[in-house]
């Protein structure tokens, strides 16, 4: 990778809720390595908001092999499906936020993904289809920049994926963006939390609790939480006198994303209707499904701790129906005999919650996740000296999550930067263009040689008869090398 010639860095952020791209030519880095402002992003428009992130979501068409639309445009085509003919909508393929089959599971290059319309696709084949519909995204764009005349193998591809992903898991998504069409030797895998915290390095930054203005200097210790929809992905840098950055504490987190809180509104919506009626509400009306999940997405980044409002969110009057056919009640009536009866309000083709149910739902991921960041504060010796936190990622963004930290941590500075769900895409280009600018990682395993030799009478110890046993172990430093270069 060294080596290429390149011009352009394109990088790639396949995220469990968005996905998006961005990229950079190396000249105009070249010319000033923080100007973040000559780092492209791709602009998506959901027909009422512009954002530079889409849903991670595809449809692929009949014959499994041929994605028809990505983002909001594959949540419009399947609820158009779904309202106006259901034969079209059983012979297509749907998915959405499927990044999270990788985590914390035996990854095998045959396994198989199931679609929300519950059909069947090689698991390599949905990522493949997905990284090569941003591939080609990036290739109409920038050929329109350089009209046509860019080498495409000039370009310098940046995957990137959560660290606390295992080995195989990696390498899944490096054959997957081999088989999307990216040559292997023009392609890098980046760490989401690593290259959000080069991000982190390369701009002005202010406190979240006070708007203090700060910025990292060489000997800055910090650590990075890069939340995102799925996981929750933690390390721990130094700054040092070059402006590289090294790694005082290996990555780690866990499944405790945006999505989590998402699982827990479907959940409560499950207690209030019965799953059957659910179940068959997701079956049967998949257009006022995807709507009811569009718009929970929107109304949880309002949510704040310091507001005690009442929620309203839409009840579609297809649930209603469902519910009262099977029930033979009304949903009014029904509530009354739940624990949500002082708390939740049917309304026609509404729900109006109490602020403390909304924020429940928040309650299982805050609490996870502020529980993991104690545990290592307070067991881990090379962070007693690390007094900021960076917050990063779309997750990030939540008030909610925020002032959790800040309250279990009311000595430390914690520290949102502008644009924190962009942190990692770019990020990743500025890692394409400087990879040096990570310069130390820890090792997550230690290697070594256990050998013995046979017993000598008279030679050896008589405490030692059985057998002397001689275990040397050695960090071995071309094996780090090799796990960075392959990283």
């Amino acid at each position: 990778m060294e080596n290429v010639d390149y011009a352009v860095v394109a990088a790639i952020d396949l995220g469990t809720t968005y996905s998006s791209w961005a990229c950079s030519f190396r000249h105009d880095y070249n010319k000033d390595p923080k100007n973040l402002e000559k780092i492209m992003c791709r602009n998506w428009n959901d027909s009422q908001n512009v954002s530079y992130k889409a849903p991670t979501t595809i449809l692929v068409r009949e014959d499994g092999k041929t994605l028809d639309k990505f983002g909001y445009e594959a949540e419009d085509q399947f609820a158009q499906f779904a309202e106006d003919d259901a034969d079209e909508l059983n012979t297509w393929y749907y998915f959405r936020r499927f990044k999270m089959l990788l985590h914390d599971r035996k990854i095998k290059r045959d396994m198989m993904l199931e679609s929300e319309n519950s059909k069947t696709l090689p698991a390599m084949r949905v990522f493949a289809l997905t990284i090569k519909y941003l591939m080609n995204d990036i290739l109409v764009d920038i050929g329109k920049k350089m009209m046509d005349v860019l080498d495409e193998s000039h370009i310098r591809w940046v995957l990137t994926v959560p660290a606390i992903w295992d080995e195989t898991a990696k390498q899944f998504m490096r054959e997957a963006a081999t088989e999307a069409g990216i040559p292997s030797n023009q392609l890098t895998l980046a760490l989401e939390p690593e290259v959000a915290s080069l991000y982190c390095n390369s701009i002005p930054l202010t406190r979240a609790d006070n708007g203090e203005a700060s910025t990292l200097h060489p000997g800055a210790k910090y650590i990075l939480v890069d939340a995102g929809g799925g996981t929750i992905d933690i390390i721990a840098h130094e700054v040092m006198s070059d402006g590289s950055l090294n790694e005082i504490y290996r990555s780690n987190g866990g499944a405790w994303g945006g999505t989590e809180v998402d699982k827990e509104y479907l959940s409560f919506l499950k207690d209030l209707v019965g799953t059957s009626v659910f179940e068959n509400f997701k079956k049967n009306h998949m257009d006022d499904y995807l709507y009811l999940c569009r718009e929970f997405e929107q109304k949880k980044r309002t949510i704040e701790p310091v507001k005690d409002l009442k929620v309203t969110t839409r009840f579609p009057g297809t649930l209603n129906e469902l519910f009262e056919n099977e029930k033979h009640q009304t949903l009014a009536n029904s509530i009354l005999s739940k624990k949500w009866s002082q708390s939740v309000t049917p309304m026609s083709d509404k729900i109006r919650m109490e602020s403390h149910v909304m924020k429940g739902f928040f309650a299982d991921a805050l609490q996870k996740t502020g529980s993991h960041l104690q545990h290592i504060f307070s067991g881990e010796s090379s962070l007693k000296t690390v007094n900021t936190i960076m917050m990063v990622g779309g997750f990030s963004e939540s008030k909610m999550l925020q002032e959790v930290i800040i309250k279990l941590f009311p000595e430390k500075r914690v520290i949102v930067p502008p644009q924190a769900g962009l942190a990692v895409l770019k990020g990743a280009v500025l890692f394409g263009h400087n990879p040096s600018a990570i310069g130390h990682r820890v090792c997550r395993f230690s290697y070594g040689v256990k050998t013995s030799v046979a017993f000598v009478k008279g030679k050896h110890s008589e405490t030692r008869e059985s057998i002397l046993e001689m275990k040397i172990y050695v960090l071995i430093y071309l094996i780090s090398m090799f796990i960075k270069a392959k990283v």
